[in-house]
């Protein structure tokens, strides 16, 4: 697995042993100056990420060749949309590349990539909603250009909050009705998770750049129908991703009245 982030490349090998899965390598690499994605010439982006690479496999021997990646994101559009059910899989999708069009009308609906994930119905308006994620194809492109060049095969590529969340979903279940709010830590953004029965139920990208990025986040799950929600027993509260500093996790603990 290789995690991309603006000024890091990480990665981890897993290796099945008489059937559980073990970490058999793991490792990471600083990038500097900071990768810009959205403005930086292509070709500048991928030696950076190769030097980075090349850096990391000096101390990393590195053995697989079958890669999944995770992306910053910021890189994503990550919006929950309400949908009918009694459309087929395909027609969902389709209806979904048209709500995002209405919405970001100067990114052309060709170059993205969409990816959606059904919600449960608790929090959000109406039985049937999803998380729906969009990537612009370019990344993809770069994902594959990078494999390539380094003989790897790609697998899966997607956004490091949601596999972080799937991923602490997983292995953390406890038991029936329980909550899970999760936070994720980006260099330009926060993400917030809510998950009921370790089923995925509310999402919300909060953007640095706006000023009292905590306090937006403790208004929201100070709603109603959330804060009913999570002062059900088995509230659990989790915070991955880059780091948040120890000043803005006693905040959110104080401020949330969770321990994160």
């Amino acid at each position: 697995g290789i995690n991309i982030t603006a000024s890091r490349l990480q990665i981890v090998e897993v290796e099945s042993v008489s059937n559980q899965l073990l970490v058999s390598n793991i490792g990471q690499t600083f990038i500097s100056p900071p990768i810009n994605f959205e403005d930086q010439v292509e070709a500048n982006v991928q030696a950076q990420l190769q030097s980075a690479f090349d850096e990391i496999k000096i101390k990393n021997s590195i053995i697989s060749n079958i890669t999944s990646f995770t992306l910053p994101p910021e890189l994503f559009i990550t919006i929950q949309l309400p949908f009918d059910a009694n459309l087929n899989q395909k027609e969902i999708r389709e209806e979904f590349k048209w709500e995002i069009s209405q919405l970001f009308p100067f990114i052309p609906i060709e170059e993205l990539a969409i990816k959606f994930y059904e919600l449960d119905s608790r929090l959000l308006a109406g039985k049937n909603n999803a998380l729906v994620v969009a990537l612009k194809k370019k990344y993809l492109m770069l994902i594959k250009f990078f494999c390539s060049k380094n003989n790897l095969t790609p697998k899966l590529v997607d956004n490091a909050s949601i596999t972080a969340n799937s991923f602490i979903n997983t292995h953390s279940f406890h038991g029936k009705d329980s909550v899970r709010i999760n936070i994720f830590n980006s260099r330009h953004s926060i993400t917030l998770f809510i998950n009921i029965s370790s089923k995925l139920a509310y999402v919300k990208v909060f953007q640095k750049q706006e000023d009292g990025v905590i306090s937006r986040i403790i208004k929201e799950i100070s709603q109603e129908n959330i804060k009913k929600v999570i002062t059900e027993p088995f509230t659990n509260a989790f915070i991955s991703g880059e780091d948040i500093g120890t000043d803005s996790l006693s905040e959110i603990n104080k401020l949330s009245g969770l321990e994160f």
